[in-house]
């Protein structure tokens, strides 16, 4: 009977139009920011943040989540990478919510918001508002537009007075450093999203900023203030555990994480390539892979400067060493009768590779290790053949 009361509840709440109150909230309602653990599936290692509307009065217990993907558009993956991504804030049973995170093994902690009996209303009357088919989709952005952000911009737009915060400076770390702590439990995605990331991700967050990852929400919420009138209160009121999650996730040391395989794999190029070099006889064969991959790379870097609408991917610095061109030269290079002609383009990559490796750490934007191991291993190949050629000359 209590499922079926609350259920008529929730649809009359989202069906009621704003202008009007769906109903008054009662002197025992809270409101608290609930902060989930992360866990090491790419769409949740960053964690992830929610509201939720309890009124023990009125058999009211919804959790307002903004992390809900939403599957009204076709081809989601590729509308993601174009930065043409549409979240939406979905209302969702508290207990469902709840025993969903405790399955996958992601800790739970509720800070219970300070507010007023007005604040808590309209605050409550907005999520409502936000909630209707024609107002709950929104154009994700990661750093600026995601489910922590919105939680942030919702408590700063509807208590009365302003929020301050404790720490002005925060971390002073950059956007992708921030990133980084989570997706080192994903060392190979944590690679790839280097890859995609441009200079824009190397700007320092503010106190405000940081608090696009849940985390950091919940920390700066601890500390800060309501100040009205000269009268200061904590945002605040309470923090609860509400679910312990013993799932530690780990960054340790990965034998088979991108920096120790590429660091094989170049001692490996290093020494072919000078056995290839003595014996002045050259396989093609690592030339194909190391031009098809740092082609690829620079392709799909290129992509997403050129068309991707997130802010953070563009200008990136990263199609420096990953050269767009070495694709189509990989194919122009397999037909053996043109090689003779197309030699400059092994010194021209020679020169462009060597100058990124002496100016690299001025270029406003930081490079993954493994970055370098493959410059490293496309610059012997580009230097054996262009020795090659000298020597060859010279015989002449």
């Amino acid at each position: 009977m209590k499922r079926i009361l609350f259920v008529l509840i929730l649809l009359f709440v989202v069906a009621t139009p704003f202008r009007s109150k769906a109903f008054e909230l009662s002197d025992e309602a809270e409101i608290s920011v609930l902060t989930c653990g992360p866990s090491d599936l790419i769409h949740a290692i960053y964690g992830h943040t929610a509201v939720r509307v309890q009124d023990p009065q009125r058999l009211f217990d919804v959790v307002f989540n903004y992390g809900v993907f939403s599957f009204s558009q076709p081809n989601f993956v590729y509308r993601f990478a174009k930065g043409r991504t549409d979240y939406m804030l979905a209302p969702e049973k508290y207990t469902d919510f709840y025993s969903g995170y405790k399955r996958n093994g992601r800790s739970i902690e509720a800070q219970v918001l300070n507010l007023t009996q007005k604040e808590k209303q309209q605050m409550f009357d907005f999520l409502i508002w936000n909630s209707k088919p024609e107002n709950r989709e929104y154009r994700y952005n990661f750093f600026y537009d995601n489910c922590a952000t919105r939680v942030r911009d919702l408590v700063v737009d509807q208590v009365e007075g302003n929020v301050v915060f404790h720490d002005e400076k925060g971390m002073e770390m950059t956007f992708r450093e921030h990133a980084n702590e989570y997706q080192k439990v994903l060392p190979w995605t944590n690679f790839g999203i280097h890859l995609t990331l441009g200079s824009p991700a190397d700007k320092t967050a503010s106190v405000y900023e940081e608090m696009f990852l849940p985390d950091y929400l919940m920390k700066h919420f601890a500390q800060a203030r309501i100040v009205q009138d000269g009268v200061s209160r904590p945002l605040v009121k309470e923090t609860r555990v509400i679910y312990d999650s013993e799932k530690e996730n780990s960054a340790g040391f990965n034998l088979f994480s991108p920096v120790p395989v590429l660091s094989i794999v170049l001692l490996l190029v290093l020494w072919i390539s000078y056995r290839q070099y003595k014996t002045k006889k050259v396989n093609y064969l690592l030339d194909y892979v190391l031009l098809f991959v740092t082609g690829l790379m620079g392709l799909v870097a290129l992509w997403l400067v050129t068309y991707s609408e997130h802010p953070a991917m563009h200008p990136n610095y990263n199609l420096w060493w990953a050269v767009p061109a070495n694709l189509p030269f990989l194919f122009l290079w397999m037909v053996k009768k043109w090689r003779q002609s197309l030699k400059w383009y092994w010194k021209a990559l020679a020169v462009w590779l060597i100058l990124f490796c002496l100016f690299s750490f001025f270029i406003p934007q930081a490079f993954h290790i493994g970055f370098y191991l493959l410059t490293l291993m496309m610059l012997c190949r580009a230097l054996l053949h262009s020795f090659l050629f000298l020597k060859a000359r010279r015989q002449v």
